[in-house]
């Protein structure tokens, strides 16, 4: 009998806790349905990209929205099979973000290496920034190191929505200045619309005045590279100083993370400096008055030789191997030769069509007259860009240009074609950081559909043979005579041929703008082959030279190189008024408001990082105005010292400790602020004097 009782009132228990639990879930159905109308309307105003992908989302069949005993929601993880959170999954994550914040893990760059930068060239940026560098080392070394994230903080990388629970308390503890969220699985985030109160976290975000990235169901790839392109729109800050904090365990979070941690160099590479930019104004007014034919965009589709074989040839180590190939094929394609190929080039009796030259300062020039005999430079022809010391063109037989982006002397050029021709020419993509990008960018925009790459090795299978061993790299005896330039840290990368190779971020750097450029033209019928013994290129195909079968061609050499001459570059025109467009007044008027915004004393680290923001946020708003130039005079000076402001500002000691040390290093940027519009007045004009040091 008492069993018969006990089963009954365990019967009962369960059909309460049934009627309960229906209960609790009718209820959730009224409240989610209305937090996700709710949520839909404020996407529309904030992003209405994500409104319009989820106003009718069809989630997949793994999608398992469940309510918990106590009425709260969960979900089932795709992964897993099981639910991604407790019965209580505000107890839960609270005491996540408690564990986390209190070994929290930091994005950041060490820059104690900036107080020992060479300083052979006189530029009043490594002055500064070695300053910097100075008071940063002894913040650096008098201070603990500083992992306090509460309050104001520069950025917030959050992998993984879930369903939400840890967004607010997250940002009840950490106000970040730019909060980027990262969610790859589409249903998650979808069950967040019904679960969190996105429209009131919107709202704060807004009120707060923060940059606010979402990336909802992207691969590694396009998480990377939206966060690189607001990166380059609004400064790195939002990476450079970053809380990180992983939700979930998960192989796409994985991957997304990844990704960012192999590239994350790349946020800090390029950003060109104060002399630098000087330097492109002075040279591109130079070029002007030199009248220099200049690269017609837009001409893909008149290439009547586009099937015609271009050979684009480099300097890695690997060329040495092909020079026999390259002289076979050299009467039947264009040969491309990349700087100081031209010298291993020549060593073998074979002339390019097209000598590509990069590096802007005076040092080509000489290097050029150096290295390559007069001789041959009038059978060679010149590609180049609008930034190239002007004496350079002079030296070969032809010289033909193009305009390099993000550079101040090229938007002054472009505004300038804009007032006085209404017609302002189209940059060449992704044609730096090395010369090898130079000659594949100008090879893509001629419209040439047949590509073979030698020696474009972005890195080295042997350390020790770091170039082609014909080039002026190397005596006769095969000993180094003048070393490589390295840039950032050595890595190893997948190979073309090899398993794997060795570069470093420099070098990579330009493997990844070559990829940016192949994806660009993904489906136009061009064929890249890369004949190099280096780095794996996505979308070229590897093929060892002795596998090159040239297809037959009806058009003489000739014929197509006085095409490319002809057709493709407009010929000599009116010289444009630059110097009439240098706004030397308002350059002034611009670093003035920088200054005063940065203001005089230092009170707080929140303070003082909305100030650095504010200032910077300032200069990006003469971005695409006619002002752009003075933009470009000042981007990079203002992301180099800026970063390394909010880096001492934030890494070391507590606030009080680190605020003498950041006033000393602040009033060093306003100082340089200052005396900007007197050298702009008195350097616009004035060539590289970098002069090339033969050995």
């Amino acid at each position: 009998m008492d069993s018969i009782e006990q089963n009954l009132r365990d019967m009962e228990r369960k059909l309460k806790s049934f009627q309960n639990k229906a209960q609790a879930e009718e209820l959730f159905a009224q409240q989610a349905n209305k937090q996700f109308e709710k949520n839909l309307l404020s996407f529309k105003q904030y992003f209405p990209d994500i409104f319009h992908r989820f106003v009718d989302y069809v989630p997949s069949k793994k999608f398992q929205l469940m309510v918990n005993d106590n009425g709260s929601a969960n979900i089932i993880d795709h992964d897993t099979g099981v639910p991604m959170y407790s019965e209580n999954p505000i107890e839960q994550v609270a005491q996540q973000i408690d564990n986390t914040i209190s070994s929290p893990t930091l994005s950041n760059i060490d820059y104690s290496f900036v107080e020992h930068l060479a300083d052979e060239d006189n530029f009043v940026h490594t002055k500064l920034v070695k300053s910097l560098g100075e008071i940063y080392n002894q913040a650096k070394e008098k201070l603990a190191r500083n992992t306090d994230v509460l309050g104001k903080y520069p950025g917030s990388i959050v992998f993984g929505v879930g369903l939400g629970y840890h967004l607010d308390i997250l940002l009840e503890q950490i106000d970040a200045a730019y909060v980027n969220i990262v969610e790859p699985n589409e249903d998650y985030f979808y069950g967040s619309l019904f679960c969190f109160d996105w429209a009131n976290y919107l709202q704060k975000l807004d009120k707060n005045d923060s940059y606010v990235y979402l990336s909802i169901g992207a691969s590694e790839e396009a998480t990377y590279q939206a966060l690189f392109e607001r990166a380059e729109s609004l400064g790195p800050f939002g990476v450079s100083n970053a809380f990180l904090f992983q939700h979930y365990p998960s192989l796409n979070m994985d991957k997304i993370i990844g990704k960012l941690i192999s590239n994350y160099h790349q946020f800090f590479m390029g950003w060109g400096f104060f002399d630098d930019a000087l330097m492109s104004i002075a040279h591109v007014i130079g070029n002007n008055e030199n009248n220099i034919p200049q690269l017609i965009t837009g001409n893909m589709a008149t290439n009547h030789f586009a099937d015609y074989p271009v050979l684009i040839v480099a300097n890695g180590p690997s060329v040495d191997k092909d020079m026999a190939k390259i002289a076979e094929l050299a009467s039947d394609a264009i040969i491309i030769s990349c700087n100081s190929a031209t010298t291993a080039l020549l060593k073998h009796n074979i002339v390019p069509d097209f000598h590509v030259a990069l590096e802007r300062t005076k040092e080509t020039a000489d290097f050029i007259k150096g290295f390559i005999p007069e001789k041959f430079r009038k059978k060679i022809n010149l590609l180049t860009l609008n930034v190239m010391y002007p004496e350079v063109t002079s030296l070969f037989n032809w010289a033909g240009m193009s305009l390099k982006g993000r550079e101040a002397g090229t938007s002054l050029f472009q505004i300038c074609e804009l007032s006085e021709r209404h017609n302002p020419s189209a940059t060449l993509s992704y044609c730096n950081p090395v010369v090898g990008n130079t000659g594949l960018s100008f090879s893509v925009a001629f419209g040439f559909k047949n590509i073979y790459m030698f020696g474009v090795d972005s890195g080295y299978v042997d350390l020790e043979h770091h170039h082609s061993k014909d080039s002026m790299y190397y005596d006769e005896k095969g000993e180094t005579v003048y070393q490589p330039m390295k840039i950032g840290k050595q890595m190893q990368v997948p190979g073309n041929f090899a398993k794997q190779v060795y570069t470093d971020h420099f070098l990579h750097t330009g493997k990844l703008q070559m990829e940016k450029l192949l994806t660009s033209v993904k489906g136009t019928g061009l064929e890249c082959f890369n004949c190099s013994d280096g780095v794996k290129i996505e979308g070229t195909f590897p093929l060892p030279s002795e596998n090159i079968i040239l297809p037959a061609t009806r058009f003489d050499k000739k014929q197509v190189v006085d095409f490319i001459q002809h057709e493709l570059f407009s010929q000599k025109t009116e010289k444009l008024p630059l110097e009439s467009y240098l706004n030397h007044s308002q350059f002034s008027e611009i670093c003035k408001v920088m200054v005063e915004i940065l203001g005089d004393e230092a009170l707080s680290r929140g303070e003082e990082l909305g100030k650095l923001l504010t200032q910077v946020r300032f200069l990006f708003s003469f971005k695409t105005t006619q002002y752009s130039h003075l933009y470009f005079l000042l981007e990079g000076e203002a992301l180099y010292n800026t970063s390394i402001l909010i880096n001492m500002l934030f890494n070391f000691g507590t606030e009080e400790e680190i605020l003498p040390y950041y006033q000393q290093a602040k009033a060093l940027w306003c100082d340089f602020l200052t005396k900007a519009p007197e050298y702009y007045q008195q350097r616009w004009h004035e060539l590289s004097n970098h002069d090339f040091i033969f050995k």
